[in-house]
């Protein structure tokens, strides 16, 4: 069988470039180990434009969160259904340092904030927010699940799907591509997750995984609030009275906590935030893929032009991944540069 690109797994990364090489027209074959509980099924999917201690805005941020819009809406007019759930974020300052912090960025004055920021309004009965806060404008979450599926299914229609594992050990290099049992491809993109750096050909890749958890919850108190509620953790209104709550993360150079621990620690981070009582459905857990800050890297393996690498998503990958895939498949297809600070050969690691 002779295709054009080889794809190993389906989770985020791997669904993002077999959407934008199909749309290029080019015959493709993902391969996936087809698990439950990996981090792109777990993933809360969040949106948020502005994040971290700083409230820094990124560069190309705009861009970005334009491109998964658009993406994320073509899929669904395609008839995905709803996958991309638009949800303001009511952001709480943890502390008067961050109430500081952010007071310092609005005195900069900067005019990209206003297509983000609203004043806060917020019901200090149920939620801590006695250093105050803002409300986030244009966030939301991706139904990921829903995304994964649709994509499986959609591949599956155009003979595009397999259930499998690629083992880097059993990749011929060819003089004009790869071979893989009874499959010729131009190209390999191994977009394996935290996995990524245990094959040969990426075991070079300095990667950090973490072990994440995620809460769905019931609050029979909590009333109808709709948005995102963030503080140091957040709260995500999902259906029918349930909430995704989180998040905690475990690197794995420490000792693994016990499972009541690690429910303990995401319900310690949501008292936090409410003073509403929760009853726990379900504890979500999935090991996440992190290199250098949750950072995509991708490009051709600097030594084998036929090997290519997707990988790195971290909590911004939903805005990110989109727009990264597009770049990755313009320079498969046309020779286009990389993102300087994405590209693999661009990196010493």
């Amino acid at each position: 069988m002779k295709i054009d690109y080889l794809i190993a797994g389906q989770g985020l990364a791997g669904s993002l470039i077999a959407w934008h090489l199909l749309a290029q027209g080019q015959r493709i074959l993902v391969v996936d180990r087809d698990e439950d509980g990996t981090s792109s099924k777990v993933a809360a999917g969040l949106v948020t434009p502005i994040a971290g201690a700083r409230f820094h805005l990124p560069d190309g941020l705009e861009e970005r969160l334009n491109y998964a819009r658009q993406f994320y809406w073509d899929l669904e007019e395609a008839g995905a259904g709803t996958l991309f759930h638009h949800r303001r974020i009511a952001r709480l300052f943890q502390n008067e340092k961050e109430k500081a912090t952010w007071e310092q960025r609005m005195a900069i004055n900067d005019s990209r904030y206003d297509r983000f920021v609203s004043p806060l309004v917020i019901d200090e009965t149920f939620f801590r927010a006695n250093h105050g806060g803002f409300e986030m404008r244009e966030g939301g979450w991706l139904d990921l699940p829903s995304f994964l599926e649709h994509t499986r299914i959609s591949l599956l229609k155009s003979a595009s799907y397999a259930i499998g594992h690629i083992d880097a050990n059993d990749i011929a290099i060819q003089p004009d591509g790869i071979q893989w049992k009874n499959i010729t491809a131009s190209k390999v993109i191994f977009c394996e997750g935290w996995r990524g750096n245990q094959n040969r050909f990426f075991d070079w890749v300095p990667m950090n995984p973490a072990l994440g958890n995620i809460l769905e919850v019931t609050f029979p108190d909590l009333g109808n609030e709709e948005r995102i509620i963030s503080r140091g953790g957040w709260i995500i209104p999902i259906a029918d009275g349930r909430y995704r709550v989180g998040s905690t993360y475990y690197h794995h150079s420490h000792p693994e906590p016990s499972l009541a621990d690690r429910r303990n620690a995401v319900l310690q981070k949501l008292h936090t935030i409410t003073t509403a009582s929760a009853s726990v459905v379900h504890h979500l857990s999935a090991i996440r893929p992190v290199i250098r800050r949750s950072q995509i890297f991708m490009g051709i393996h600097p030594a084998h032009s036929s090997v290519a690498f997707f990988n790195g998503f971290g909590s911004k990958g939903v805005i990110n991944g989109p727009w990264h895939a597009k770049c990755l498949v313009d320079h498969l297809l046309q020779g286009l540069p990389l993102p300087p600070e994405a590209d693999l050969r661009n990196n010493h690691f």
